[in-house]
């Protein structure tokens, strides 16, 4: 065996302890269990915080953000259809309380999701323009329904909105490739106003990035983003699983650092180290918090399935979704506040707050439990010098 790798055993409390060599064991000992403690405490409390910094993001930023823009995208497209069935419908009336009630609603969504700290200064930057946007669509919605005696500029002013909201499609379920965003951010064009008397619809979303101009188009952006970043956050990442082979690694050296000292101290002493005992307490715990982090974390992945799939599909079956309930009333399965409900669920089964109120005690733990023990050793390794020898006796 290497000198090297001899007193790298040593260092780590794996070689036997030869007679006469006490004093050099007790001085590695005042070394090596301090900085393993506070090496496993340290690592533990950042992959910890950082998991459990996850799950607060997740339930307080971005999966309400989430949830408010596809409530914001429900209501725009139940708004959408409000305004083709009643002025393209047979009897020349009004729009009614029912389509502004859905333009303010949805308003008012994205609203709150422009205000949410999950997003980034692009992604808020880019909902400023689906607001500004979601103003120019009302306005032609509601130039048509000023018109609505005239049958021409009705039609015009309603295939102008509908391109801005989404990308158009005639009635054989052709896209016209035209679809624009309007006057707000000056690149909009007209899309078409159909074949043969049948009105057009929206087309498949099938526009992403750079290339989404249209109201729909870029709130399915932000959404991906978002989706993005919460599977990102619901992820034990690369950092944290580090870390965590780390905390591992030194809470095993330690275990065995304090079992073996402690079995030294009785051996040559006859004592029992009570501090030196009384830190293997705090190691305990370190098994629970596994158990609690794993839980955390089947949380934040039941939140993603429900993120990035049914509260995905929602928009595509928007005329059968309640955007909200009534008061007192159960929310029904499918609807949004039922998917919200679910994700709130998920977080508070998980115990997601208690579990984060730990975080600011484990470094302190660890320092504390890292001072006894060199406080410890080091009052044995002074009474250990101090006693003495055989020869000065004679």
């Amino acid at each position: 065996m290497t000198p090297a790798l001899g007193a790298l055993r040593r260092l780590l409390c794996l070689a036997p302890v030869p007679a006469g060599q006490s004093p050099a064991f007790l001085r590695d000992r005042l070394i090596v269990l301090p900085l393993l403690t506070v090496i496993a405490f340290g690592s533990l409390s950042l992959a910890y915080g950082d998991v459990h910094g996850d799950s607060s993001r997740i339930a307080d930023r971005t999966g309400p953000a989430l949830v408010e823009l596809t409530r914001a995208e429900v209501a725009l497209d139940q708004a959408q259809k409000e305004a083709d069935s009643v002025l393209q419908g047979p009897e020349l009336i009004g729009l009614g309380q029912t389509y502004p009630t859905l333009i303010t609603r949805a308003t008012q969504n994205l609203n709150e999701a422009a205000q949410s700290p999950a997003l980034s200064a692009a992604q808020r930057q880019g909902l400023q323009v689906v607001s500004g946007l979601v103003v120019d669509y009302n306005g032609y919605i509601g130039t048509a329904d000023r018109n609505r005696d005239d049958p021409t500029l009705k039609k015009a002013y309603l295939s102008y909105a509908l391109s801005m909201l989404c990308e158009t499609t005639d009635g054989t379920g052709g896209t016209d490739g035209t679809g624009g965003t309007g006057g707000t951010d000056g690149t909009g064009s007209t899309g078409s106003t159909g074949g043969a008397g049948t009105p057009a619809g929206c087309a498949d979303r099938t526009v992403r990035g750079y290339e989404a101009t249209t109201i729909q188009d870029r709130i399915g952006s932000l959404e991906r983003s978002l989706r993005a970043d919460l599977d990102h956050e619901a992820g034990w990442g690369t950092g944290p699983v580090i870390l965590a082979a780390v905390a591992c690694a030194a809470y095993a050296l330690l275990a065995v650092g304090l079992f073996r000292t402690l079995t030294f101290l009785k051996a040559r002493f006859r004592l029992l180290s009570l501090p030196l005992a009384a830190t293997v307490l705090p190691l305990l715990a370190v098994p629970v918090l596994v158990l609690g982090t794993v839980q955390v974390q089947h949380g934040q992945a039941a939140v993603r399935r429900i993120a990035d799939g049914e509260l995905a599909r929602v928009s595509s079956a928007a005329p059968a979704v309640q955007l909200s309930r009534t008061a007192g009333t159960a929310a029904a399965p499918g609807s949004i506040d039922e998917l919200q409900q679910r994700i709130a669920g998920a977080m508070r089964r998980a115990h997601c707050a208690g579990w984060a109120a730990v975080t600011g005690f484990i470094l302190p733990a660890g320092l504390f439990g890292a001072a006894v023990t060199g406080w410890a050793l080091l009052a044995y390794r002074r009474d250990y010098v101090r006693v003495p020898r055989r020869e000065d006796f004679q």
